[in-house]
């Protein structure tokens, strides 16, 4: 490489000390092959790791956990390797760059200057004092020039492009995700307390499982007081709480390859049959007042429809009285005959008040387990049997129904995917507990790291698979 110009004149006139292409192709080189070299490390680390976790020599109680360690560890720093060897040839392909565009700007500035040292002295002189000769050395020298100025440019912008290409795509191979990053982080600590999160979780959902038998057993008894209905509430509640925290814990281990996809869509199909539960349970609740006041309306049509058949008697009445011949006592009973008829009238008209009824446990169990809503089927199955021929009562009481076979079924789907999966898997608590194998292997059969989500590790793959 020939030596560089310290000053760039006539090619730059501003900062013209300044070296247009900076950098030393032969450094870049040096740090080219310190990656490289590092790589070939890193593979040899990673056939010493493949040994040990193919078992060679491994005996004791120690071998599948120091197997399974030296099998992660080994796919990690396979994705290293790869890493250091890209970047490798970016850099390789910036010390090419550089290279070029450092022979192009000495070049185009030798030419340059051979064609200034030309023009410097010619320029001094009166224009019709140059001979011919001198006139066309002056020309070519300024057209030579002009050629120089643009090799320079050219070559200054091909600099420019290739550094922000090439150090973008960098940046791109790195991403600071072979660094302490906060998924490496998260994926780290997840890893780390596998085992007492599992357990942990496994207990809330225990807890949570204790509290909503509990709620239905409280809902089916009769005589429960009012502060126990109060406290089952919020332990409701408070399980509803940690199957969501659940849900956010399990999505975070699948993610990073420290869980089973499998508890996670558990735990959506917990969440879902919970919200298609509560819209339903609501849905009944209110379409009981829907019902009430189509039978309300019903009644009010029942007492016009007896009030016009009344009004012929009516009408003799009214004719009677008013004849003159009449008797005091004929009077006053026609009278007292037109006010009990009025009675009457008001009495149907207006609606009986609502008392609670009684309902069964299995009352309780049929409305999905809640006594709200085993109280309103009551309810409207009671405005149904009052108003049996009205239409509008008919597609009111339709509608809680609808409602309420939706609760049952979102009760017992959820109610039997959780017991389901609490008595076939396998527990971290209770050693002991029965469990069935086949279950436990088709659950673990979703557990695969998320390449999209993790730049680490690149294309999903299975636990049984990996590479």
């Amino acid at each position: 490489m020939p030596r560089r110009p310290r000053d760039w004149h006539p090619l730059r006139t501003e900062d013209r000390y300044a070296d247009p292409t900076p950098g030393s192709p032969a450094d870049i080189r040096t740090g080219r092959r310190t990656l490289t070299d590092t790589a070939i490390e890193i593979r040899t680390q990673i056939a010493r790791l493949r040994a040990l976790s193919d078992g060679t020599g491994l005996k004791g109680e120690y071998a599948e956990a120091l197997q399974d360690g030296a099998e992660r560890l080994r796919d990690k720093l396979g994705k290293v390797a790869d890493r250091y060897e890209r970047v490798a040839v970016k850099v390789a392909a910036w010390a090419e760059a550089v290279d070029d565009a450092q022979h192009q700007t000495t070049d185009a500035h030798r030419a340059a200057t051979a064609a200034h040292d030309i023009i410097t002295p010619l320029d001094a002189l009166p224009a019709e004092d140059l001979t011919p000769t001198q006139k066309s050395d002056l020309d070519h020298a300024r057209a030579s020039l002009i050629r120089a100025q643009a090799a320079f440019d050219g070559a200054v912008l091909d600099y420019e492009s290739d550094a922000r290409r090439i150090s973008g795509a960098i940046e791109g191979l790195l991403d600071d995700s072979l660094e302490d990053s906060y998924w490496s982080w998260t994926s780290n600590l997840l890893e780390r307390n596998a085992a007492w999160i599992n357990e942990a979780l496994e207990i809330i959902g225990w807890i949570a499982t204790a509290v909503a038998i509990a709620a239905v057993l409280i809902a089916c008894a009769p005589t429960a007081p009012a502060w126990l209905a109060l406290a089952a509430s919020w332990a409701i509640a408070g399980a509803e709480a940690a199957t969501y925290g659940t849900a956010l814990i399990h999505t975070a281990q699948a993610t990073t390859g420290n869980g089973t996809w499998a508890d996670v869509g558990l735990d959506i199909v917990a969440i879902l049959t919970l919200r298609m539960g509560k819209a339903a349970e609501q849905g009944v609740t209110a379409g009981v007042d829907a019902t009430r006041a189509a039978s309300r309306q019903a009644a009010k049509d029942a007492v016009s429809a007896a009030r016009s058949q009344q009004s012929v008697a009516r009408g003799e009445i009214a004719r009677e009285l008013q004849k003159k011949g009449i008797s005091k006592p004929r009077r006053q009973f026609l009278q007292r005959q037109l006010k009990l008829m009025d009675a009457r009238a008001r009495a149907a008209a207006k609606y009986p008040s609502q008392h609670e009824p009684e309902v069964s446990a299995a009352d309780v169990f049929n409305a999905g387990g809640s006594r709200e809503s085993a109280i309103s089927r009551k309810i409207n199955a009671h405005e149904l049997a009052k108003h049996a021929d009205n239409s509008a009562v008919q597609v009111a009481t339709q509608r809680v129904e609808g409602h309420a076979v939706r609760n049952r079924r979102a009760f017992a789907l959820g109610s039997t995917a959780d017991l389901a999966d609490k008595s076939s898997g396998s527990s971290g608590i209770f050693e002991e507990k029965p469990s069935l194998t086949a279950y436990d292997d088709a659950k673990s059969t979703f557990q695969f790291h998320t390449g999209w989500l993790d730049p680490d590790v690149g294309p999903m793959t299975t636990s049984g698979a990996k590479a």
